[in-house]
């Protein structure tokens, strides 16, 4: 008997010692000094993530043997200038990405709040990255000349599933629900659907994209949700190790039969020169029907100190057509009809 609890012993214990699990803590903290403007208004100010948003989080994976593992993240926004949360804020709490799932050779499973796959497909072709205030893609999620249209398109989504083919592979997809959970009027208030497939192998990145979201949530459902629909095709192609040249084209409708919809087109390049790196954008958003539109140029440089640390600089002018009343480049203040909006600024970057 008592060589039988030992032998079981000695297999738990050989089979907790082959599960490895690691869980480290990350983040980015950028601030930067920034002056804007906008028809004879003007604001120098001490902001937070003119190169990418500032955060910090916990993630980690476990091996479960076969090929299969565990893994989780736990994401929180902070504004470095003031140490408050952001995300609605001012309190920490992780609402910028919290989901636990499993991956293995077939790819992986999470379920929980986390980015988008149209977010992610943006990512890959934005030489400025989706999570800085200087990304022309902001545009994107502007709602100008558009009544009726639904909410802006969603680049995170809670209470969602989503399923994503191995990476590396030169085939990509990637697939999201996320339930509006309302149990009253419509079931569908706050629900989202989105998806990517591609194609990813260097020097070539070829992908489209699209999402779904609807009006309402579980707390304060509508009883006709109104869904916004976003396509998206999106490109890049490294021309060797120095050159880039990338593009999206954006079409934004939805909402009522009667609302128009709005088109993007965005061409950007960057060039690595050693530590120094050169990025330059320019978008166009044109809406059906209407005079309304805006033309943004973004020029960027950014000097590595070291494999974390950065020193950027950012320029950013965006000039509103027919009255049109967009903002970009994180203006604080709504531009009045017509108004062009200038941005600029100097900062760092520290990741960990």
């Amino acid at each position: 008997m008592k060589k039988g609890i030992l032998a079981a012993s000695a297999l738990l214990g050989s089979g907790f010692a082959c599960a490895q699990s690691t869980v480290q803590l990350y983040g980015m903290v950028d601030l930067f000094v920034q002056h804007l403007g906008s028809g004879g208004r003007s604001l120098t100010q001490l902001a937070d993530g003119g190169n990418g948003a500032s955060r910090f989080g916990f993630r980690g994976a476990e091996d479960l043997g076969g090929g299969l593992a565990a893994n989780f993240v736990l994401e929180a926004g902070v504004n470095a200038d003031t140490g408050a949360g952001t995300l609605p804020g001012p309190s920490i709490s992780f609402t910028r990405q919290a989901f636990v799932g499993l991956s293995g050779g077939w790819g992986r499973v999470d379920a929980g709040r986390m980015y988008t796959p149209m977010f992610n497909a943006f990512l890959r072709a934005d030489p400025f990255g989706m999570n800085a205030i200087y990304s022309p893609l902001v545009l994107a999620a502007q709602t100008d000349a558009q009544p009726g249209l639904g909410p802006a398109p969603a680049f995170r989504a809670s209470n969602m599933v989503r399923y994503r083919t191995p990476q590396g592979q030169a085939f990509m997809l990637d697939l999201a629900y996320s339930f509006g959970e309302a149990s009253t009027a419509s079931k569908r208030s706050g629900e989202f659907q989105g998806g990517a497939i591609g194609y990813d192998k260097a020097p070539y990145y070829l992908a489209y994209s699209f999402s779904r979201t609807r009006t309402g949530t579980d707390t304060a459902p509508v009883a006709a949700p109104v869904a916004t629909r976003v396509d998206a095709l999106s490109a890049r192609i490294d021309l060797g190790q120095a050159w880039a040249l990338s593009a999206h084209a954006i079409r934004v409708g939805g909402g009522l039969p009667s609302t128009p919809a709005a088109r993007l087109i965005d061409v950007g390049v960057s060039f690595q020169d050693g530590l120094s790196r050169w990025t330059g954008a320019v978008v166009q958003r044109k809406v059906g029907g209407s005079p309304r539109g805006q033309f943004g140029v973004t020029l960027g440089y950014d000097y590595a100190l070291s494999k974390r640390t950065v020193l950027y600089g950012r320029l950013l002018h965006l000039s509103n057509r027919g009255g049109a009343t967009a903002s970009a480049g994180g203006i604080v203040f709504t531009p009045r009809a017509g108004d062009a909006v200038r941005s600029s600024g100097i900062g760092i970057r520290h990741s960990f």
